[in-house]
């Protein structure tokens, strides 16, 4: 079973490179979703945020993501806090996703996160696949979303970049002793060419 490490900055379209991968069978685990879940179903992860962040940032279904959010994106220091709270339970998610994965005789399992890079995720995978899209077009996104200029490219300048998510993978690959591949898919322009360019890698 290929096990597929995608990533990408907010707004690239991970999730539409998912949905196609999908398409053709495999598995996929998006970590935005798993944290949500966490967030509502898991006690002692909304109380170590609130000892750490305050009773500012909890909503009566778990987390107000939007208010810890604004804390997060501005603050390194507390992103890092977070991150230290949520990763190792995301990853034990995605340890049980690939266990199911490889149990189903899946042809894939895809695991959809934008720090699987950072926190060691991309361990687990065989390959990376980076979603990029050119700047302009990703402001457009974010901004049909609702989301200001202004705040998109905090949160974009907050996330990694392809030339820093290739060295870490890189290493981590010279680390385990394997050699393992990274694709890169402009995801620019239409559906029908971000297809075009998964089905040469697929």
């Amino acid at each position: 079973m290929r096990t597929i490490a995608l990533t990408g900055r907010i707004g690239s379209g991970k999730s539409t490179v998912a949905t196609v991968l999908a398409s053709r069978g495999a598995g996929v685990i998006d970590a935005d979703r798993v944290v949500h879940d966490l967030y509502r179903e898991d006690a002692g992860l909304r109380r170590a945020i609130e000892d750490r962040f305050g009773a500012s940032v909890m909503a009566p279904d778990g987390v107000n993501r939007a208010a810890l959010g604004a804390i997060v994106f501005a603050d390194p220091s507390a992103r890092r806090d977070l991150e230290m709270l949520v990763h190792p339970r995301v990853h034990a998610q995605q340890d049980l996703f690939l266990q199911r994965s490889r149990a189903l005789g899946l042809p894939a399992a895809v695991i959809e996160a934008v720090k699987i890079v950072e926190s060691g995720g991309s361990d687990r995978c065989d390959e990376l696949w980076i979603v990029v899209a050119d700047t302009a077009i990703v402001l457009d996104r974010l901004e049909g979303r609702g989301m200001s200029r202004e705040e998109a490219r905090r949160r974009m300048s907050s996330q990694g970049s392809v030339g820093a998510w290739i060295d870490q993978f890189v290493s981590a690959s010279m680390r385990l002793g394997k050699s393992r591949p990274v694709l890169v898919i402009d995801n620019s322009s239409t559906i029908e060419q971000t297809s075009s360019q998964i089905e040469r890698f697929a």
